[in-house]
């Protein structure tokens, strides 16, 4: 590995405690390694038009509907965090009985279920709300916040990327979780 990758990756530990797993996938490939790295880096310093609590809820829904392990287990510590309550995320994959969830939170994790399904079907009904809502700045940012998952998740679960024990409190399905076949 090339010194400013292992300096990157010494970074990711002090800041997390460890290196994240996606991060030592990535870095097999440098363009891979600095692209999504430079992505992340300015997601995290440019996106702040939603509340983190439904920005967040959002995202972890997206990893709850594509099932990826280590998304849930990452995402929760990220939500929790945040200062957003634990049974939020406890509750994140029967959001619908929770009421746990505010009205802003519920539209958000509403419309992250319909873009995560395949097809994805929105109704047109819940993206005027939402544009109403956040106007279209923020309408803009979730559906961004939430193909940015997708691409995370999707790789993630690909790579077969378990949980690291980040949460204490996991929005983590019931299901057994397999690693996928990597060569």
């Amino acid at each position: 590995m090339k010194p400013i990758r292992r300096l990157a990756m010494t970074y990711a530990r002090l800041r997390y405690g460890k290196v994240p797993e996606p991060l030592e996938k990535w870095s097999a490939h440098g363009g891979v390694f600095w692209t999504w790295s430079v992505q992340e880096t300015m997601v995290e310093a440019t996106w702040r038009h939603l509340p983190v609590n439904v920005r967040e809820l959002a995202v972890l829904k997206a990893a709850s509907m594509i099932d990826c392990p280590w998304c849930l287990d990452f995402g929760s510590h990220l939500v929790v965090k945040a200062g957003v309550d634990e049974a939020k995320v406890r509750d994140v994959h029967e959001w619908r009985a929770s009421a746990a969830y505010d009205e802003d939170e519920r539209m958000a994790i509403d419309y992250a279920e319909q873009l995560s399904a395949t097809p994805a079907v929105v109704e047109d009904e819940l993206v005027q709300q939402l544009r109403a809502r956040f106007g279209e700045k923020g309408f803009v940012e979730l559906t961004a916040s939430i193909a940015l998952e997708h691409q995370r998740s999707r790789f993630n679960k690909a790579v077969g990327a378990l949980p690291q024990g980040w949460s204490r409190v996991c929005a983590l399905p019931t299901a057994p979780v397999h690693r996928a076949a990597v060569g």
